[in-house]
C-alpha cells in the first residue's frame, strides 16, 4: 500500500538532548509551549491511549491514538486507525537527534496509509505540516529558554 507523508525539517535546538526530552515528556505543561497539540494525556506505555487535542487551522480536534513506540531520549510515536487498516491508518513520530552535549535536532513526521491518505494529505497536509513546523518552533523556544535559565542558576555568584 502506498504510504504518504508530511515531514518536518529538523529543527536544531541549543539544548542538550535530555532536557528537551523532558519538555516533551512533560504533558502537562504542553500548553505552555505547543500551539498545535495544547493538550496531551498520556502514560507514554506501548499499547496505552493518547488523548490529544490538536489544532487543525481554525478548528480543534479530540483525538485517541494509541502509543506505539516510546525510546527514550529518541523517539515517541503514536498511531491511529480510521476504520478498517485499509482504509486509513496514521502514525506520528517525534524524533530528537542528539548532534553534541548541548544541541540537537528534532523533527515530527506522520505517515499516512490506505485508501484515504491522498484524501486527507490534500484536505489537511498544510494543517499538518504548519502545526507540525510551529510545534518544533515552540519547543526549541521552550527549551532553549529552560536551558539558559538553567545554564545562569548553575553559574558561579560572585
Amino acid at each position: 500500500m502506498r504510504k504518504f507523508e508530511v515531514r518536518t525539517d529538523p529543527v536544531r535546538i541549543d539544548a542538550p538532548v535530555g532536557l528537551v526530552w523532558g519538555v516533551l515528556t512533560e504533558v502537562e505543561k504542553y500548553r505552555e509551549w505547543n500551539p498545535f497539540t495544547p493538550r496531551l494525556q498520556t502514560d507514554f506505555k506501548i499499547g496505552s491511549p493518547a488523548h490529544l487535542r490538536v489544532r487543525m487551522g481554525p478548528a480543534m480536534m479530540k483525538l485517541t491514538e494509541t502509543v506505539c513506540a516510546f525510546e527514550a531520549p529518541r523517539l515517541i510515536a503514536w498511531t491511529k486507525t480510521f476504520g478498517a487498516r485499509w482504509f486509513l491508518v496514521a502514525v506520528r513520530r517525534q524524533v530528537l537527534e542528539p548532534l553534541d552535549e548541548t544541541r540537537c535536532a528534532y523533527h515530527n513526521t506522520d505517515q499516512l496509509t490506505g485508501l484515504l491518505a491522498p484524501v486527507v494529505l490534500l484536505l489537511n497536509g498544510g494543517y499538518m505540516r504548519r502545526g507540525f513546523n510551529d510545534a518544533a518552533e515552540g519547543l526549541k523556544r521552550h527549551a532553549e529558554a529552560l536551558y539558559e535559565r538553567k545554564g545562569a542558576e548553575e553559574a558561579p555568584h560572585s
